[in-house]
């Protein structure tokens, strides 16, 4: 007969196997066995593939990088590249999706992210059922190229998918409040009058390019527009307007950056004019930093230069400063390249303009890594015709008319960005 001490001993063993059990049991089968791609980059469809029809919706962000977000119920994932289910993890993209990652992010909600090279919008959105016993359920997601101001006009977080109290149990990376808020959320748009810096580049010792008829000095050209677009700027009473070098003085690049990151710029515009060997060239141009000019800022702030964004990194975790770094180059990126996309169909209103002529190019003054910033390259002294227009008071206004003009649609557009932030 077996003792009531060891009968004890017999039922906690059992009911510890049956907790152990359980446990295993709850991994035993996923929920989401794929993730598979197919198109490119300017349609691709993504196939999300699971064991029964689940309850889904969809958002985009454009804050911090674009983003597509699918919601979904608390879910176990195994994946191609996992031998069991798991509860969060990543994957590489394909076509227009640069890689993703999911987890579970409430206590009632899975989520996959999936980052964008560019900006792209759902076309359609369906489930499809097994075509043969055992095979699996696919969410469809189809994407499209769309335009920059379109995708950061409608993006934004949603509300909570199902009503969930707060937890700390889930994962940090595919929470809104995980990202840290950039100087632009913070301050600048918090305040009516906008701050918008207009730089005149070249001037003093260096002319910058000289013209082919009238022998204009690119550094006199250049001045004189940036008064021109101060002068539209202030008359609208809407924002403060400061300028890199009001007269014919020498300043650094180095030393422009600087300045727009002091001033806590919401916008920084700086105005050359072109010059090439073929005289034949002309048109203006509007260019935005490269994507890969990122490495170029942390390089010049490795060097010594970290007024560039204004962090000390050197004091940060390993690891930190690249993310710091990193969240605020891309929403700087995506809202320059929003004002690029409004501003050179205004310009080719005024004057002639290149061919694709919103360009990337790895410029030094684009480099403030929080200070949305373009470069108009506004026509070519080395062609007759754009010289006379640049030497022309009237067509300079009319231009820079424009910029303004495109300065208050860029306002309004990013305002209703902002506002779901």
């Amino acid at each position: 007969m077996m003792s009531s001490g060891l009968r004890k001993i017999l039922l906690g063993l059992m009911a510890c196997f049956a907790l152990v059990t359980g446990a295993f049991a709850d991994v035993s089968g996923a929920d989401v066995t794929g993730v598979r791609f197919s198109g490119d980059s300017n349609q691709t469809r993504i196939v999300i593939e699971t064991r029964e029809e689940l309850d889904y919706r969809w958002f985009s962000l454009a804050q911090s990088g674009l983003r597509l977000v699918i919601d979904i119920p608390v879910v176990k994932w195994q994946l191609v590249d996992t031998s069991k289910p798991v509860f969060s993890g990543s994957g590489p993209g394909y076509g227009a999706v640069t890689g993703y990652r999911f987890g579970k992010y409430s206590p009632t909600t899975s989520r996959l992210v999936f980052d964008l090279g560019e900006a792209m919008e759902v076309k359609k959105d369906f489930f499809l059922k097994p075509t043969e016993d055992g095979a699996p359920y696919r969410l469809v997601l189809d994407l499209g190229k769309t335009d920059p101001i379109t995708f950061a006009a409608e993006a934004g977080f949603r509300e909570p998918f199902i009503p969930h109290p707060v937890s700390t149990n889930v994962n940090s990376s595919l929470r809104p409040d995980a990202a840290v808020p950039s100087r632009k959320t913070r301050i600048a748009y918090n305040r009516t009058r906008k701050v918008i810096v207009i730089d005149a580049g070249h001037g003093g010792k260096d002319p910058g390019t000289i013209g082919s008829r009238q022998k204009l000095r690119e550094k006199a050209v250049n001045l004189k527009a940036a008064k021109a677009l101060k002068k539209r700027l202030e008359k609208s009473g809407k924002y403060t307007v400061r300028l890199t070098r009001s007269s014919d003085v020498y300043l650094a690049l180095v030393d422009r950056v600087k300045f727009a990151r002091n001033q806590e710029a919401d916008l920084l515009i700086s105005l050359h004019s072109d010059a090439a060997g073929n005289s034949k060239a002309r048109g203006a141009s509007v260019y935005t930093r490269i994507e890969w000019a990122g490495k170029r800022t942390k390089k010049e702030i490795m060097q010594g230069d970290r007024s560039i964004i204004g962090v000390d990194i050197g004091s940060a975790r390993p690891g930190v400063d690249d993310i710091l770094l990193n969240l605020s180059q891309r929403q700087t990126q995506n809202e320059s390249a929003i004002f690029a996309e409004i501003l050179t169909p205004r310009l080719s209103r005024v004057g002639p303009i290149l061919s694709n002529a919103h360009r990337d190019k790895n410029l030094f003054v684009l480099l403030a890594p929080d200070v949305p910033s373009v470069l108009i390259e506004m026509g070519f002294l080395s062609n007759r015709y754009d010289e006379a227009n640049l030497g022309s008071t009237r067509y300079m206004n009319k231009l820079m008319n424009a910029v303004g003009d495109s300065v208050d649609a860029y306002f309004k557009q990013t305002a209703r960005l902002h506002a779901a932030r």
